[in-house]
């Protein structure tokens, strides 16, 4: 369920009116961005914070650039060996005091009322909430220009359990509270990809979220994005699956097996293809759409059996040699 700014009781799970928030932002190799990340949390209108850097073994000049800031309230830690985002944030949050856990991407930026609101929000809200979320906007890394926007007003419990749609807020636009990240578990360190997703699945399970319907956050675009590598994102696709099958919807369930086989298909590993082809072949149409589906997975299904050659050629040309990048799915 979301919900907007509304008179509720007060969260028993802040027991201090002006909680401190703890803002995690984990950083590979961000020079040119990272200082620019950092101030705008510096400018908050919200003063009880601090900011918790964890560079994950960058080789530019990142720390040098993180150590010019000089303010009592950032902390910064570098890794020895690079972890990955998931056990970045997870450090960060070892190291956290605050009651709230906010994440900042090091390429982004906030607005400076941010944290002022969503903790305001936390305090209107009731005990079923487990994270607040804003919209956020998206800047052109060189002209700094607005190119568009993404204010999420989706049920996110209603979606993983009965919808199409693998959707999650971003991990820039939440503050949760600590006690909450650790009665879910935090994130997966198994994962590079989806680890928002994932995170987002468990709070489901137990929270709902809230929703400040406006933006408050500005998301970098078109710049030199270091993005996980196809592998890290079907590897984690197979770790959603495996873990909350028993959670997610069917049509979702269908399509992540489809998009691990497509994957599998692409980079001809047959066997594997024909296992994730098989597995989405156990969710029986329960409607039109699905029943569609079904029978093109069995056709799938029969040309992997037979002509698995002819099928990768086919799909070659469709995907034209390229595997795409899977950021979500999109409806079946």
């Amino acid at each position: 369920m979301t919900v907007s700014y509304q008179s509720k009781s007060n969260v028993k799970r802040l027991m201090n009116q002006n909680p401190k928030v703890s803002v995690i932002i984990p950083v590979f190799n961000r020079e040119k961005l990272i200082q620019r990340s950092i101030n705008s949390i510096l400018n908050q209108t919200y003063k009880n914070f601090e900011v918790i850097v964890i560079d994950d073994a960058s080789t530019d000049n990142t720390s040098e650039n993180i150590a010019q800031l000089k303010d009592k309230r950032l902390r910064h830690f570098k890794n020895d060996i690079n972890l990955g985002p998931s056990k970045s944030r997870n450090k960060g949050i070892e190291l956290s005091t605050g009651e709230l856990i906010a994440f900042q991407d090091s390429d982004d930026e906030w607005y400076s009322d941010k944290l002022e609101k969503q903790v305001d929000l936390f305090f209107r809200s009731g005990e079923e909430t487990g994270a607040v979320y804003c919209g956020m906007e998206f800047i052109d890394y060189k002209t700094r220009k607005k190119i568009g926007e993404s204010i999420d007003k989706s049920d996110f419990k209603k979606n993983f359990i009965s919808g199409s749609f693998f959707r999650s807020p971003a991990n820039v636009s939440l503050i949760i509270p600590k006690n909450v990240l650790n009665d879910i578990g935090g994130f997966d360190e198994r994962l590079f990809a989806h680890e928002d997703t994932e995170l987002a699945i468990r709070i489901t399970k137990k929270y709902d979220f809230a929703l400040i319907d406006e933006v408050l956050v500005r998301v970098t675009r078109n710049h030199n994005q270091l993005m996980a590598n196809t592998f890290n994102y079907i590897r984690a696709l197979e770790i959603i699956y495996e873990k909350h099958k028993d959670y997610l919807s069917r049509k979702i369930l269908v399509g992540l097996c489809k998009q691990i086989a497509n994957y599998y298909i692409l980079t001809d590993n047959i066997d594997k293809a024909k296992s994730a082809v098989k597995c989405s072949l156990k969710y029986k149409p329960r409607d039109f759409n699905m029943m569609l589906e079904f029978i093109k997975t069995m056709s799938q299904f029969f040309l992997l059996h037979t002509f698995p050659n002819f099928l990768k050629k086919l799909y070659k040309r469709k995907y034209r040699g390229e595997i795409p990048l899977l950021s979500g799915l999109s409806k079946i």
